[in-house]
């Protein structure tokens, strides 16, 4: 039991000696600085964006796809994304992306285009049949006209 203890003394006070503490407090205010570094660099991106633009997305784990740009938050941007034969909106945190660019539509082939057009259109009609809803007579209060 006193050898375990000694040892572990040893190992504590080399360790404290050699300032092995530090050297991993320093790899890890790098890490954070890659990330905010990374995180800067895809605002900066986003900053020439706006709602219907077409870009190339690659997230931090590798996986690349295209997208139109729905909305962009501080924390995420909403997008339109083609999935199989399916057109998908959903929202991608800025941490989980690596870079995201620009992209041209010269360069995307027609089936996208069509997807991503019709995908449009379609929340463009759907906000404005909501809209038209809203300001139906049905909706509409009631008007006495007096006797």
């Amino acid at each position: 039991m006193k050898r375990v203890l000694a040892v572990l003394l040893i190992a504590a006070l080399a360790t404290l000696s050699l300032g092995i503490d530090q050297a991993v407090s320093a790899s890890q205010s790098g890490d954070q600085k890659k990330v905010e570094k990374q995180r800067a660099d895809v605002m900066k991106a986003l900053r020439g964006m706006q709602s219907g633009t077409t870009a190339a997305v690659e997230l931090k784990d590798g996986t690349k796809f295209d997208v139109v740009i729905q909305e962009i938050t501080a924390d995420d941007v909403t997008v339109l994304r083609q999935v199989g034969d399916k057109v998908t909106s959903h929202a991608i945190p800025i941490a989980d992306m690596a870079r995201i660019k620009k992209k041209s539509l010269d360069k995307m082939g027609l089936t996208s285009k069509i997807l991503i057009g019709t995908a449009v259109t379609l929340g463009v009609l759907f906000v404005a049949a909501l809209a038209a809803c809203s300001v139906s007579p049905a909706n509409a209060p009631a008007v006495r006209s007096a006797p």
